[in-house]
């Protein structure tokens, strides 16, 4: 654990006014890909705890690096010559912002299937080298959900596993391999988003576990994450109809959660978030004055709004006039700026003392852990390896965002390339991940040119027509399915078919399939 010289942060916090310290406990953003004479009044005029990047603010890695030195500049113009404390939600897999420019990794349910702690710990130094070497001090990951829900819209691949135990195991080794990279980390999203129904961008869910069954799975990785010393826990908006103590609010703007749970009973003495405030589980049901007070007097050191610069002005203003009403105490207040101003010297440590990976080393690791992480869960035609004297009708569904926390949306599955460049004889046919009838008749027609189906599923627990085609497919061919997210598929999928769980859609797990069962 690294321990900061508290004398110091206490004289920095005497030197602030109140509207700089609440500008410290919030987290927003900047609209463009580089930084405008406006974002640096803003950013100028009060330092404010943090900044998020989102996939608008990229557009390639030299660009992304001069925006990252931008705002460190003005930052540093400041009264608090630190860090800015610069954040990103790369998670790896489904949620990955820099594939135009540095490999991804597979991601975390990926990983989870070959049930080896060893590669979280290579993802999170993989992730963090490539975040280090942007000038990127700060991941909001890893994500540390149980996801005991299968029809799970929003987190399903990006959690390590259903098995608490294993998930926790997992997010250790992830937050000690970001450490190492010289990068702090984020747990995510406490105190469990992973038995929801419904996408917290897009609605407020609710949960029905009690308290005693989030102590036996949901809680577990989070009490894992606290060992392993985490820099900051971000808070779910999720509302816990069986706990009566959250007073129907959801866990990010509950007194109970925050303060009596996180800070109280588990013992947390790190920075405390919010998930953002602007997604529509807060949005919809609150003001923005109202979701920063609640959000704060629930005991929340920073609250991340990192989109609309009205709704940010709208939330200091509120914070400020709780304090000077005496609805949120001063001391507070000073409680919460100095974990976040302790936060920024960790970091600043982390980035000296920081042995990250050459961006080669990441991209070889990279495909050590993609390859250790594809799992054959049967093969009953013997359909592996793969065989250049066999034709193939490969059956690719189009990628489309899933949720808001998705960047795979359009883009191409680099398998059929892949194979070609490998010489495979192969037909790709591509489909929607519903796909239609007028679709699956056309896959239909082409079976009689082919002497095996290679159909690549995305949700087929979710979306049924994919497993209504594996059927027909199966019946007519031999069939060999790849599974390229959830790995609930495998259970559906008819028994006589092959099958590979990659539950991932990034080029080097597809590099690695190949590479896998590729004829010697």
């Amino acid at each position: 654990m690294i321990v900061f010289n508290e004398d110091k942060v206490q004289t920095m916090l005497e030197k602030l006014s109140l509207k700089q310290k609440v500008a410290l406990m919030c987290v927003t953003g900047v609209p463009g890909q580089q930084v405008t004479e406006q974002d640096r009044g803003r950013i100028g005029q009060t330092e404010v705890g943090g900044l998020g990047l989102f996939p608008h603010n990229i557009s390639s890695e030299p660009q992304l690096k001069q925006l990252v030195t931008d705002i460190q500049a003005v930052s540093a113009r400041n009264a608090l010559p630190y860090p800015a404390l610069l954040s990103i939600d790369e998670e790896g897999g489904s949620l990955s912002n820099l594939t135009d420019f540095y490999v991804s990794v597979p991601g975390n349910r990926a990983i989870g299937l070959a049930e080896d702690a060893g590669l979280a710990y290579l993802t999170g130094k993989v992730i963090g080298s490539q975040l280090f070497h942007l000038g990127i001090g700060m991941d909001w990951a890893p994500v540390l959900d149980v996801n005991t829900n299968p029809l799970n819209p929003v987190i399903g691949v990006r959690s390590f596993h259903e098995n608490a135990a294993i998930a926790a195991a997992y997010g250790q080794a992830f937050i000690l391999g970001m450490h190492r990279s010289g990068v702090a980390a984020t747990a995510k999203h406490f105190p469990g988003h992973g038995d929801v129904a419904v996408d917290s961008h897009k609605a407020l869910p609710t949960c029905s576990l009690t308290l005693d069954q989030l102590h036996r799975e949901a809680l577990v990785p989070f009490k894992a994450a606290i060992e392993a010393d985490v820099d900051a826990i971000m808070v779910a908006h999720v509302v816990f109809d069986q706990i009566p103590q959250a007073a129907g609010l959801p866990a990010s703007l509950s007194r109970y959660f925050v303060t009596e749970l996180l800070r109280g009973e588990l013992g947390y003495q790190g920075v405390i978030c919010t998930d953002d405030i602007e997604m529509h589980a807060i949005g919809l049901y609150f003001s923005p004055e109202q979701a920063g007070v609640l959000a704060v007097q629930a005991g929340n050191d920073q609250v991340l709004m990192c989109h609309t610069p009205d709704f940010q002005d709208r939330v200091m203003a509120g914070i400020i006039a709780a304090v000077e009403q005496g609805d949120i105490p001063m001391q507070q207040i000073d409680a919460s700026v100095s974990r976040v101003l302790a936060l920024k010297l960790r970091m600043a440590s982390y980035r000296r003392h920081a042995a990250p990976l050459t961006l080669q080393e990441a991209e070889m690791t990279a495909l050590h852990i993609a390859t250790s992480a594809i799992v054959t869960t049967r093969d009953p035609a013997e359909l592996l390896p793969l065989s250049p004297q066999t034709t193939y009708l490969l059956i690719m569904p189009r990628q489309r965002k899933l949720t808001q926390a998705d960047s795979t949306d359009g883009k191409e599955i680099a398998l059929a390339s892949g194979l070609a460049e490998q010489g495979y004889n192969t037909v790709t046919a591509y489909i929607s991940q519903q796909p239609t009838a007028d679709e699956i008749a056309a896959i239909m027609e082409l079976l009689s040119s082919v002497d095996v189906v290679i159909q690549c599923t995305i949700n087929a627990h979710m979306f049924k027509e994919q497993l209504k085609l594996a059927e027909l497919c199966a019946d007519s061919k031999p069939h060999l399915c790849l599974i390229l997210r959830n790995p609930y598929d495998a259970a559906e999928l008819p028994a006589s078919s092959s099958v590979v769980s990659i539950c991932s859609t990034s080029e080097i797990s597809m590099r690695a399939f190949i590479e896998l069962h590729k004829s010697i």
